[in-house]
């Protein structure tokens, strides 16, 4: 027989633990029959008398080891906590998207909508933006004006570096540009040359409104869009980039149309002038997969017709004409990019594109008429007269404006 050594109680040999008391005894000393009477009375408790014992050592042992590991859950989880926020802090301050799979997804999205260069241009991000904002904002008639005007090729946004949309002061952050699409409405892109990892946040004159990631509204538009409605929009829609800081009142009295702010006829062309619309029109000819050669002031330029330009100036007739109009029209043209001959419609510059087929060709003579200009085409095949219209490409139109105008970029 073996007994408690805390309480006194009989145990059986092969018990662990003490069934009164809960004392773990496996460990301890066994206290056989032959032990002293005298110790084995001193830590028993009196029979008659039996002493309560509130809850036991093996319980409140197993209650503790729980409780120790209920605990070491706790921090380990607390620990993964304050590691997923660090974390998240960490990449909230990084530049977002940098990861090859994000990155490939996002070229991929964007690959769908017709974008195929990786560096999307303002022009792209327009047509992503303002597709986004006609989704998103269809109760707001300042955005679905400016959708209406994309529709009719008539938009022109501009691009600064400041705004005022009413009493809100925009400013782009470095690397960024506000968008102005009208005195109320536009946007800022966070980073122009890295689309990948761009912010998009629209604004107007109640203040700041959505922001997006790039890839995250390209993913949105590709999901409600086709890549004919998305391509379409960025086509009809023009970009001029301003480099002075600019309000919405100001901008609301006079920068709807070109032909508005050359209203004085104090137009000129120059050197700098010329080399931005031969750096426009060869990016224009590689996007129309058109190659185009500019008159360079000495040789003169044939076109498959047998035209030459600018001679034909002076020795042809030339009649202008409109698609939706028989009637044409006698005009007096002439080679003038100095703009003080006595022209109606001074040409100052000339770019042409033989097509390849047989007298096929496209001819575009830049003029000023009446201190405005004017982008006419020639596709003349036959005849002694030479037949111009307008041209109806408002990327074309758009372009000569602003340039003529002073704008440096489009």
């Amino acid at each position: 027989m073996k007994y408690c050594p805390k309480c006194g109680a009989k145990l059986s040999p092969n018990d662990k633990y003490c069934d009164h008391c809960g004392t773990y005894i496996a460990a301890k000393k066994l206290i056989q029959n032959v032990a002293s009477q005298s110790s084995v009375n001193q830590i028993r408790p009196n029979t008659s008398k039996p002493v309560p014992v509130p809850s036991t050592n093996k319980n409140s042992r197993i209650r503790r080891n729980c409780l120790i590991v209920a605990a070491c859950v706790v921090l380990l989880a607390a620990g993964g906590t304050v590691f997923f926020t660090l974390q998240s802090e960490n990449q909230a301050n990084a530049l977002p998207f940098i990861g090859k799979s994000k990155t490939a997804s996002f070229d991929d999205t964007a690959k769908s909508l017709g974008f195929t260069d990786k560096k999307m241009s303002p022009k792209d991000m327009a047509g992503l933006s303002i597709s986004f904002a006609h989704m998103h904002f269809p109760d707001d008639s300042d955005w679905d004006q400016a959708f209406d005007d994309v529709e009719d090729g008539n938009l022109n946004v501009q691009s600064y570096p400041k705004y005022d949309f009413g009493d809100y002061e925009v400013e782009a952050p470095t690397g960024g540009a506000v968008y102005v699409v009208s005195p109320k409405v536009g946007y800022v892109v966070s980073d122009i040359d890295h689309p990948e990892q761009a912010k998009v946040t629209f604004v107007s004159d109640k203040g700041q409104g959505k922001s997006v990631d790039l890839p995250s509204l390209t993913r949105q538009v590709q999901n409600k869009s086709s890549k004919a409605d998305v391509q379409k929009v960025v086509k009809r829609v023009y970009i001029t980039k301003k480099s002075t800081i600019k309000s919405s009142d100001a901008d609301s009295e006079s920068n709807n149309d070109s032909k508005e702010s050359n209203s004085d006829g104090k137009v000129s062309w120059d050197e700098d002038k010329e080399s931005q619309l031969a750096e426009f029109m060869e990016s224009f000819g590689k996007k129309m997969k058109q190659d185009y050669d500019e008159y360079d002031g000495h040789k003169s330029l044939e076109t498959l017709a047998g035209e030459k330009y600018p001679d034909d100036l002076s020795n042809r007739t030339f009649k202008l004409y409109s698609d939706n109009s028989k009637k044409t029209e006698t005009i007096d043209i002439g080679w003038d990019p100095s703009l003080k001959k006595d022209y109606d419609y001074h040409v100052v510059s000339i770019f042409n594109c033989n097509v390849g087929n047989p007298e096929q060709h496209i001819t575009y003579l830049f003029s000023v008429y009446d201190g405005q200009p004017v982008a006419l085409v020639d596709q003349t095949t036959n005849g002694s007269d030479c037949m111009v219209k307008e041209t109806a490409n408002q990327e074309v139109r758009t372009a000569f404006a602003n340039i003529l105008d002073g704008n440096d970029d489009n």
